[in-house]
């Protein structure tokens, strides 16, 4: 493995920025940090000067790039920045934060480290939490890392081989050069992004990065129910997954039971009955997450138990109040249209009052129109979307402006009645108006509860309903 790159300047000081800079700093590196938000938005400033680092703000400034070897990017740094760009024009090295942070847990462990690494539109958290279970289930020592919430570079502090299970966004992507994990799983590709990708196309390449420095002695997961994933040819051996039971050659679910053909012949896994998980598209998160597992010698009953026991991750459609025949679900991290969609399967007619917007990612709100049609009473829209919500849907489904999440919530509880859903997943990002998919589903949350308490007589009125801090 080769030597770090020295001095590193680090776009972006939120989560991994920070993480990478600790990281590298322990290891010698100079380093050089810019952020376009000013110093007075980091109160630890002067702690990070005294570890050596050289911290460029508001801009950053010019000065920044001089001397460096490498530019790293934090995930929300778009490679369209001005910055990247002129980092480029000198000959300077772009790399992720992923990347560089593989590097160094690789030098440390001689490459003794087991790397799977999970993309797609829609599923990856799951499928990448459900993977870590498993393991876990095993008695692996196991790192969550990467775009679930907890950055890579932060588990460099222990250099003990272990089993680095990393969602990987397709923002991380852009950035790898030589990342290569041993089990790459895609769980499908739909539209997503395109305020940040020219086409569909070019956000559908830069997922299928993952497989691109594969061997093959490595294996790739692909969803052969998905017509992008399924056209994958990749250098490694390719291992399919299929709700739909198509290819009977990787996992796949028939006649009620999850199948696997990996280790040669065919088996059961386990009853779909028996998912901790609900819903269809929790079956091929399981079948994605099977195969990693099969594919890393995971014992069967660790896999088993996995998958009859794991609760989930927050806000993945997580009932989170219910009173009198009411349910609330906080599916806030439904922020495509084809999340949104995969929700809002198997809900009865006409039982659901669905609150849908935020920032619109340039998603196809039409494509929601025949289900909507058939499942949705009403409609509630927030958010800057909300226009084009409701251009696309009006002729379909009954629809109302809400605006904010506070009247939204007290709209539903008046709609509402027994058998009711009032499911929150916007198909929309949360920046609008919220830090993060988190921020919004915990208010969804908290507001949720309130509504239940105030119906059961527990609580306060509506008009009392809790304001977002």
């Amino acid at each position: 493995m080769s030597k770090l790159p020295s001095p590193v300047a680090i776009l972006g000081f939120a989560r991994s920025g920070q993480a990478l800079a600790d990281a590298l700093l322990a290891r010698g590196v100079e380093v050089r940090v810019g952020d376009m938000k000013p110093a007075s938005a980091f109160p630890e400033e002067t702690a990070w000067r005294r570890r050596g680092a050289r911290l460029f703000f508001d801009g950053p400034p010019a000065g920044f790039l001089e001397g460096a070897a490498c530019l790293a990017l934090s995930p929300g740094v778009p490679t369209t920045a001005p910055t990247v760009g002129e980092a480029r024009a000198r000959g300077i090295e772009v790399l992720g934060e992923i990347e560089l942070a593989w590097r160094i847990a690789e030098a440390q462990t001689s490459g003794k480290n087991r790397w799977i690494a999970v993309t797609g539109t829609n599923g990856k958290s799951t499928t990448t939490a459900w993977i870590a279970e498993m393991l876990r289930h095993a008695g692996r020592p196991v790192a969550l890392a990467g775009n679930i919430g907890v950055p890579l570079s932060s588990f460099l502090k222990d250099s003990s081989p272990r089993d680095f299970v990393c969602e990987v966004s397709s923002f991380q992507l852009e950035t790898i050069e030589r990342f290569r994990p041993h089990v790459a799983v895609l769980t499908n590709v739909t539209p997503d992004h395109l305020d940040r990708y020219a086409t569909f196309e070019e956000y559908a390449r830069t997922k299928q990065r993952v497989f691109e420095n594969q061997t093959e002695e490595d294996a790739a997961v692909v969803n052969s129910d998905d017509p992008v994933s399924a056209s994958i040819a990749p250098r490694s051996r390719r291992v399919p997954f299929s709700r739909a039971g198509g290819e009977r050659t990787g996992t796949w679910s028939q006649d009620g039971w999850l199948r696997s053909a990996i280790r040669g012949s065919v088996r059961a896994v386990i009853e779909q009955r028996r998912l901790a998980l609900s819903g269809a598209h929790n079956v091929e998160n399981a079948l994605a997450a099977v195969a990693a597992a099969d594919l890393l010698d995971t014992p069967d009953e660790a896999i088993e138990r996995a998958l009859a026991t794991f609760p989930g991750l927050p806000h993945r459609t997580q009932v989170v109040a219910s009173h009198g025949g009411v349910q609330w679900v906080d599916d806030s991290k439904g922020t495509n249209v084809d999340a949104t969609r995969k929700s809002l399967e198997g809900y009865p007619d006409a039982s659901v009052l669905l609150i849908l917007g935020g920032r619109d990612k340039h998603g196809d709100f039409a494509a929601l129109a025949p289900l909507l049609a058939r499942v949705a009473r009403r409609v509630l829209t927030i958010g800057e979307a909300a226009p084009a919500i409701e251009s696309a849907l009006g002729a379909e489904v009954e629809i109302e402006r809400a605006g904010d999440m506070e009247r939204a919530v007290a709209r539903a509880a008046e709609l509402a009645r027994p058998g009711d859903t009032v499911l929150l997943s916007p198909a929309c990002a949360s920046f609008d108006q919220y830090r993060n998919f988190e921020e919004r589903g915990q208010h969804f949350a908290r507001l949720a509860r309130a509504a239940a308490a105030a119906a059961a007589g527990l609580g306060t009125r509506h008009s009392g309903l809790e304001r977002k801090p």
